[in-house]
């Protein structure tokens, strides 16, 4: 079955920058990664990439910012209070934190700490890379409709619905 709107794909990945560094891979023994095809989960240019691939099937392929997760962008600055965000260790220019909004708890990047505030990119972190990936797809199958609606599997029995 090749991987289409509307189907669950179970899938190993590698994924690097420009200069070769490994960012995050499931190759190295950790649970495949799973996700719903054609519902926004992954970027576009990834489900670009390997929709119409099957089971056994292996890419490599790269991604410019506009494909992945966009450019950075000076609107996305934001100066923040630091009791709003969450973090381990002392706040540094380059540290990765997460942002309790209203809409959520959101991803940022430090740009620099004030006493009592911070300025924080709430760009995606690879906002503004080119993403090299390495895939190997496990399995494809069709969703049911109620995982279409729910917008995630339910083949572990665990939704909760």
């Amino acid at each position: 079955m090749q991987i289409n709107n509307n189907h669950f794909v179970s899938l190993h990945f590698r994924l690097t920058d420009d200069s070769g560094e490994l960012i995050e891979s499931t190759f190295d023994g950790a649970e495949p990664m799973q996700y719903l095809h054609g519902r926004q989960q992954m970027p576009r240019g990834f489900e670009a990439a390997i929709e119409s691939l099957a089971t056994g099937d292996q890419l490599t392929f790269s991604l410019r910012p506009a494909e992945a997760y966009g450019l950075r962008s000076v609107e996305k600055k934001q100066r923040v209070p630091i009791k709003y965000l969450t973090h381990e260790g002392p706040l540094s220019a380059g540290k990765q934190v997460h942002i309790n909004t209203k809409q959520g708890i959101k991803p940022g990047t430090i740009i620099k700490v004030g006493k009592f505030n911070a300025d924080v990119d709430m760009s995606h972190p690879l906002a503004g890379k080119n993403l090299h990936f390495d895939v190997e797809v496990l399995a494809v199958r069709k969703a049911s409709a109620e995982e279409i609606a729910h917008g995630h599997s339910h083949a572990e029995g665990n939704c909760g619905h």
